[in-house]
């Protein structure tokens, strides 16, 4: 194998979108014919928003020209609260 491994940008978001999908896709155990359109479009406003505004990281795996593994980290804030004031 020939690994690269590459910070995903806004010119991956078609890949980061199919590879979510696909992943949601095999943890609930749906079929193809479930359909995913209003997932896939959200997913996709996601990470148009998210990669913009640094909310959101992800990286791709290559295997040459075929992307074999993508991995993400989400940044939030959570409120302060009186156990975790920070």
């Amino acid at each position: 194998m020939n690994l690269t491994y590459k910070k995903a940008t806004l010119e991956d978001i078609d890949i980061l979108t199919a590879t979510r999908i696909e992943v949601l896709r095999a943890a609930n155990k749906l079929s193809d014919d479930v359909d995913m359109s209003e997932v896939k479009k959200q997913s996709y406003d996601y990470y148009n928003k998210a990669l913009r505004n640094g909310t959101h990281i992800a990286y791709l795996v290559f295997d040459k020209s075929r992307v074999i593994g993508a991995g993400g980290v989400s940044f939030f804030q959570v409120m302060p609260t009186y156990h975790n004031p920070s």
